[in-house]
């Protein structure tokens, strides 16, 4: 008995570098821009892509940067969501997108979703532009100018 032919899934990659600075004497990490490359398969809809991957990026920008939501014990413990900080049109960073079209998709038009594909390698990549800008790891998020400055006061000692 035959089996029948299975095509592999098809998904989409996203890959990202970001440009900061950090100043040493505050630990303020200013993000300037943020490169975003996407497999994206064949577009469809140019402006609503678009919109998906700008509004992930920001998304993304801002849980890495600003977004605090303190738990103890399990517990949420912030008291409102108007103290955590999220993003407004003046704190986002230039934003470029390269799109890698390959027409292998196995949606319509072979196109691949775009969805929130480039919420995650912000976080990680403003992680690895502070490290490589001042030589200290941040792994607990958001990237603070208090954690950043604790981080440069222990790598001096």
């Amino acid at each position: 008995m035959s089996r029948p032919v299975h095509e592999p899934d098809v998904t989409s990659y996203c890959a990202q570098v970001a440009e900061v600075e950090v100043d040493p004497e505050t630990g303020e990490v200013t993000v300037h821009k943020i490169v975003t490359a996407n497999d994206v398969g064949t577009v469809i809809n140019p402006l609503g892509h678009q919109g998906q991957i700008d509004g992930a990026v920001i998304q993304g920008f801002g849980y890495a940067v600003m977004e605090g939501l303190e738990s103890e014990d399990g517990r949420i413990s912030t008291l409102s969501f108007g103290e955590v900080k999220i993003p407004t049109s003046k704190d986002v960073p230039e934003l470029v997108t390269v799109l890698v079209e390959s027409p292998t998709g196995n949606g319509p038009f072979q196109g691949k979703a775009i969805d929130e594909n480039s919420i995650s390698p912000v976080a990680p990549a403003i992680a690895n532009a502070v490290e490589d800008a001042v030589g200290v790891r941040i792994t607990d998020l958001p990237i603070t100018p208090e954690k950043v400055l604790a981080a440069l006061r222990a790598k001096s000692k």
